[in-house]
């Protein structure tokens, strides 16, 4: 395997005041575990976390030299962000095994205008974003990518019909990835949910003067 090679310091897990001082400073906490690994909290620096999660780069292979020691295979396996700044504040990091697979989430990206939309009046929905896999470190895709500009309408489009070579599917097979609608399914649809929005309109208006 070829790794990208990650400084790292070890810390010692302390008060939320400490972590949030490590954060201020440009470090963020972290977690480095795995099989027959003791988990180890350390730090890294957020520069280069943002360097290894740059489009494209989410599964990276690192080799975490924590505190100047090498030798500890690793990929980030998830991480949690501020919900107010968006910046990350920790990190996992899971230990890889050249010939043991790893279940990762990845984007499904799909191509093209399709037919049924073009052509046939379909209305086109992606259902599922993300699909989850199953794949040695070295085989681990940025993305699925898909062509659907052949696609008519009445299409549904299952996670067991990707194309993936060298990795398996972990998601449920059924997934459904994307749709596309006939024109009169659209329109039942449409009507349905107008019908809903007329019949909710009476029970709103007798609600009011009990509100007043």
């Amino acid at each position: 395997m070829q790794l990208t090679t990650l400084k790292a310091t070890s810390r010692v897990s302390g008060s939320s005041r400490a972590t949030a001082r490590l954060r201020k400073a440009g470090q963020i906490p972290g977690v480095y575990y795995g099989k027959g690994q003791e988990a180890v909290s350390i730090t890294v620096d957020a520069r280069d976390i943002a360097k290894v999660l740059a489009p494209g780069k989410r599964y990276t292979l690192l080799d975490l030299e924590i505190d100047g020691k090498a030798g500890n295979p690793a990929v980030i396996y998830s991480y949690q962000k501020d919900s107010i700044s968006g910046t990350i504040d920790h990190i996992d990091f899971l230990k890889i095994e050249e010939n043991a697979p790893l279940t990762v989430r990845v984007p499904v990206i799909l191509n093209g205008l399709p037919v049924g939309v073009k052509n046939e009046g379909g209305l086109f929905s992606q259902i599922t974003r993300y699909v989850k896999l199953s794949a040695l470190p070295e085989k681990i895709p940025t993305n699925v990518s898909l062509d659907i500009s052949n696609c008519h309408a009445g299409t549904t489009f299952y996670a067991k019909m990707l194309p993936l070579e060298g990795v398996e599917l972990a998601s449920p097979a059924r997934t459904v990835i994307f749709t596309i609608t006939t024109k009169n399914r659209a329109a039942k649809i449409e009507a349905a949910e107008e019908a809903v929005v007329a019949a909710a309109a009476p029970a709103a208006a007798d609600a009011a003067p009990a509100a007043k």
